[in-house]
């Protein structure tokens, strides 16, 4: 009886772990994906000197949650992935909207938000507003940088992260053009670019998950546990955590 009873009980701990196993393998993309190019040497600086790290989320998207719904977002699951992988450092997410504007309009914001939140690290959600409206892919370009001058002048790393891969938009957005301009500032400037697009399209294509449908299935925050935790692998390997990690011990 003791036995049946033993197992019973294990039964629901066996499923949930075998549910956080497919979740994790959903999650799954190339290594090369989470693998930056460029240092956030500024960042790993201040972690190594302060044990903290402050970061600042730019983005033109209305919300980081879906209207109207308690939903988490990836900047919740990338700051609790980064507290798991340096548990006795502080790292605190912080949040920037200018809903539906484009790069013009960061820009002219982006001095003020900078003064204000005094970030170590400054994400850089940019395109999809853009590849929308199908903004000027070489004026675009020259405002990217621009905004990347504005950043390390105000003493912040810079992480592009680039549009979302939508099937729906492929056809009908600039976001492919936009893409090759992200890169190339982001090599040119010595920027690290977390490849959302690619991330997703490899999802979608590899029936991860299903973009082209509109459901309250639980998709939305799958999806953004997804990219909070491959987004905080890419920020510990830009700001060198590892080496940290080792130090402590």
């Amino acid at each position: 009886m003791r036995a049946k009873a033993l197992g019973a009980a294990l039964l629901p701990l066996l499923f949930m772990s075998g549910m956080a196993a497919a979740q994790e393998q959903r999650c799954e993309a190339p290594d090369a994906y989470v693998q930056p190019y460029h240092k956030a040497t500024k960042a790993a600086l201040h972690l190594r000197s302060h044990k903290s790290l402050n970061i600042l989320i730019v983005s033109s998207l209305p919300s980081q949650t879906r209207s109207g719904e308690k939903l988490r977002a990836y900047p919740q699951f990338l700051e609790s992935a980064l507290k798991e992988r340096l548990p006795n450092y502080e790292f605190r997410i912080g949040v920037h909207t200018e809903p539906r504007k484009n790069i013009k309009h960061i820009l002219a914001a982006l001095p003020g938000v900078i003064e204000k939140h005094k970030p170590d690290l400054v994400v850089l959600q940019t395109g999809t507003v853009e590849a929308i409206n199908g903004i000027d892919p070489d004026k675009y370009e020259r405002k990217l940088e621009r905004a990347v001058e504005i950043i390390n002048a105000g003493g912040a790393d810079v992480i592009f992260v680039n549009p979302q891969f939508s099937p729906r938009l492929s056809f009908v957005s600039n976001a492919g053009a936009l893409n090759d301009r992200i890169r190339r500032v982001a090599s040119y400037s010595d920027v690290a670019l977390f490849n959302r697009y690619d991330i997703m399209r490899y999802w979608s294509e590899n029936e991860a998950f299903d973009f082209t449908a509109l459901k309250s299935d639980g998709t939305f925050e799958a999806v953004h546990r997804c990219l909070g935790r491959l987004l905080a692998e890419f920020v510990s390997r830009a700001a060198s955590f590892s080496e940290l990690a080792k130090a402590t011990q």
